[in-house]
């Protein structure tokens, strides 16, 4: 027993993978070690849970962000780059939104995985037929339809991993493109008053020129006559890494390793890039729906409150509770029960150059007390914005204000309704501050005697 025991202990620690005998002597086979990128890729599905999870509670607080962006945008900007400031918005919301929906695509997929491991630890395959819950005949027709659970496990933890990449892959040029275009945008207004806008317009030309060579280049290269020309190619490969600096910045060579791996292996995995495009088109009906659900279709129609036959309900304050900023006026509802009614316009930044041409630069130290200075710009205020109501204006005086709910600075005014008869009323509000800025409202209320 002692020999035995003293014989166990001198055994091999490694594992056999196989043993032969030669001359009565028993040779054992050690397992070659792996290495530690297969061990990573392994355990790597712990820490795809983790960053998954994290990830969706980020992007969630970034669209936020991109909300509070896009009311900035709609202070901030010209209303004629209202234009560009959407696009920037839109591949913001696109990139967030796409992530969102891959990560959340990636979370259910690597659950549902963990399962299938849970369940082939238990039940390492299929039960054999007789004993099959259903009869022998339907559960073998019914195995033969369906995956392997070996399979199935293999197949999830590939797509898991590719989604992984894919989603961060496209967070990284979709936000990297919004930055870019936003740098842009403010080097346009700091550049607009010294340069014309021609010459500042170049950099979006030049933008258009690449893409569209970029696409001849890729085009013309997979034909048979240029597919195998060295010097055509090396130029292709130089320019479209020249484009991946340009506009992808130190995002270049990740996202084109991401790039070559799909390429190189589309053909070979057709029903795993099926899947991929299924959910890119799922993340991007998302962020359609977002999109036109946010106040950056604002930016695209500035019209869109301005109708003089619709009553919206962002022009009362009762009914427009959820709205966190205001593109029109507002009253306090449309249904009116006293002798006056309050009126707030809100005041945008962009409007200041316009009310500057109208009425002068009155916020520098011209004046000589800040008494004086506040009295011009009310003034101002007067002179740039008519009011009417039922068709007659109303000489009436201004208050500057900040909304409670929305926090925007603007204007209140109070209109009087002593003697105006019981019955519909209409409300018309307009922005006149030259040919270049008019913008009119119209909002209707009934009032009650």
């Amino acid at each position: 027993m002692e020999k035995d025991k003293s014989s166990k202990e001198q055994e091999p620690s490694v594992k056999s993978e196989a043993s032969t005998s030669v001359d009565g002597e028993i040779l054992i086979k050690a397992k070659k070690p792996k290495s530690w990128i297969q061990r990573l890729k392994e355990e790597s599905w712990n820490a795809e849970l983790l960053i998954t999870t994290l990830s969706i509670f980020a992007a969630i607080k970034l669209m936020d962000l991109l909300d509070w962006l896009t009311t900035v945008f709609i202070d901030i900007v010209d209303p004629s780059q209202y234009l560009i400031g959407h696009l920037i918005l839109m591949l913001s919301f696109m990139g967030v939104c796409m992530m969102i929906s891959m990560f959340v695509i990636h979370f259910f997929l690597r659950a549902y995985w963990v399962g299938l491991l849970g369940l082939n630890s238990v039940f390492p395959d299929y039960g054999s037929t007789p004993d099959s819950f259903y009869g022998p005949l339907y559960t073998e027709k019914l195995i033969a339809r369906i995956p392997k659970i070996k399979d199935s496990i293999g197949k999830i933890d590939e797509l898991c991993s590719v989604i992984f990449s894919i989603a961060f892959s496209l967070l990284f040029v979709y936000i990297y493109m919004g930055i870019l275009a936003s740098i842009y945008l403010l080097l346009f207004n700091l550049l607009s008053p010294y340069l014309p806008s021609t010459i500042l317009f170049i950099p979006v030309y030049i933008f258009l020129v690449i893409n569209i060579l970029a696409s001849l280049f890729l085009l013309i290269g997979k034909s048979r006559k240029f597919k195998e020309h060295d010097t055509f190619q090396t130029w292709s490969v130089n320019f479209g890494m020249l484009i991946g600096y340009l506009f992808l910045g130190p995002f270049t060579k990740p996202i084109s390793q991401v790039a070559v791996v799909f390429s190189s292996n589309v053909k070979r995995k057709k029903n795993m890039m099926k899947m991929i495009m299924l959910f890119l088109m799922l993340g991007l009906f998302g962020s359609i729906f977002v999109i036109f659900n946010s106040n950056v279709n604002y930016t695209l129609d500035k019209n869109y409150y301005f109708s003089s036959i619709k009553a919206h309900p962002a022009y009362y304050a009762s009914e427009n509770a959820e709205i966190d900023f205001l593109l029109c006026p507002e009253i306090e509802s449309d249904i009116v029960k006293s002798d006056v009614v309050r009126l707030f316009i809100p005041v945008y930044s962009h409007e200041d150059k316009y009310r500057e041409s109208i009425c002068g630069p009155i916020y520098q130290s011209a004046f000589s007390s800040p008494s004086d200075r506040k009295k011009a710009k009310l003034d101002c205020y007067s002179d740039v914005h008519k009011i009417s109501l039922n068709g007659v204006e109303l000489d009436l005086d201004f208050l500057e204000y900040t909304h409670p709910k929305t926090e925007q600075g603007g204007i209140i005014t109070y209109i009087p309704l002593k003697g105006v008869e019981e019955g519909q009323q209409e409300l018309i509000i307009r922005k006149e501050m030259g040919e270049e800025y008019e913008r009119e409202w119209s909002i209707p209320f009934y009032l009650v005697d």
